[in-house]
């Protein structure tokens, strides 16, 4: 057994870890809150004591050499164990890899112009509409359709928004 660890051999480790703190408590005058906050940073600590909760062997160690050695030379001023809070980690500048394809000038031009697509923000800022407008009039045929491009993402063609643009200017 180890050293100031006495007990009745009827008694269970819980009452005498409770028996324990009870002893500290009335001889320190320290409040339970204040205890708690203070050996392991839990102000509940021992109502749950008090009411059957099992410590873990490392928080019991902490609470007992709280009470054995600092809390008593302190009294009871000690500053609680610090938690650790999750930060989230700080933003990376974001790399992009370059294929040595895309970074030599081509020597041809090109004779088709690239289909562009034209997603959902920009399509409204180009014609001014809403976002339900844009979808209302796509239902009625009033608007070209778009393009899925992905699972939930879709574009319009650019030269489809631009024909739909001229046809606006002609019936005007």
């Amino acid at each position: 057994m180890r050293e100031g660890f006495q007990r009745s051999d009827m008694e269970t480790l819980e009452e005498y870890f409770s028996t324990r703190v009870s002893a500290f408590l009335d001889d320190t005058g320290l409040s339970p809150t204040r205890f708690g906050r203070q050996a392991l940073g839990d102000p509940n600590l021992v109502r749950q004591i008090e009411g059957g909760r099992s410590l873990t062997l490392r928080s019991a160690d902490r609470v007992l050499a709280f009470i054995s050695g600092l809390g008593r030379e302190s009294g009871g001023a000690r500053d609680p164990p610090r938690r650790r809070r999750y930060r989230k980690p700080a933003p990376r500048a974001k790399r992009t890899r370059r294929n040595t394809a895309m970074t030599k000038q081509q020597t041809e031009p090109r004779t088709n112009p690239a289909v562009r697509f034209v997603r959902l923000p920009e399509v409204m800022a180009r014609t001014g509409l809403s976002r339900s407008t844009i979808h209302v009039r796509v239902a009625e045929g009033r608007f070209p359709k778009p393009i899925p491009l992905g699972a939930r993402s879709v574009g319009w063609i650019e030269s489809e928004l631009d024909e739909w643009f001229s046809d606006r200017i002609v019936e005007r």
